[in-house]
């Protein structure tokens, strides 16, 4: 499937393109995907103007920020946006665009070609997480021994917690909880 496409050859009531591969997927993301789709409509707004919009969804197997650990993580996000041509005088000018500026991005290109895989790809960055986690309550991996504490306590936080400069802390706080 071609996913370099000429503005010309976008019909005035667009075309809807629905991919069903990892084709479209970088490298470095083609290797975390358990699968991949996307569903697109490509709507020609003028001559130099294309509105994309559509959704796309993924499984990608990740590891844990907090314990190292492999999972996979669904993503399911929509896009819509305006691929916009330079056109002479109005060449890399902001326009006035249908709706607000939350609702539609644009995306200046130097030529008249949407190159749909890399805007979808961008759409995939922009959807993971900052943090990746395996779960909301991921415990992490115990700083002493490196033991992920999803699996279990390890038993040996307990001994170096004694040996800790704050452990006169700990005792304190343990004081005033049975007062």
């Amino acid at each position: 499937m071609r996913l370099h496409i000429p503005f010309s050859e976008i019909p005035e009531h667009g075309v809807r393109i629905v991919i069903s591969d990892r084709s479209w997927l970088s490298d470095d993301l083609g290797e975390k995907a358990e699968s991949a789709s996307a569903e697109v409509q490509l709507t020609k707004k003028s001559e130099e103007r294309i509105e994309i919009q559509g959704a796309l969804q993924v499984e990608l197997r990740l590891i844990c920020d907090r314990c190292l650990a492999e999972y996979v993580f669904p993503l399911a996000t929509s896009l819509q946006l305006i691929v916009e041509s330079p056109d002479g005088d109005r060449h890399w000018r902001i326009q006035d665009m249908e709706g607000s500026g939350d609702e539609l991005d644009t995306l200046q290109v130097s030529e008249p070609v949407i190159d749909l895989a890399d805007i979808l790809c961008q759409q995939v960055y922009l959807a993971l997480p900052a943090k990746q986690l395996c779960g909301k309550n991921c415990l992490g991996l115990c700083i002493h021994c490196g033991h992920n504490l999803n699996d279990g306590p390890c038993g040996c936080h307990k001994d170096q917690a004694a040996n800790s400069p704050f452990a006169v802390l700990a005792g304190y706080r343990e004081h005033n909880k049975k007062k």
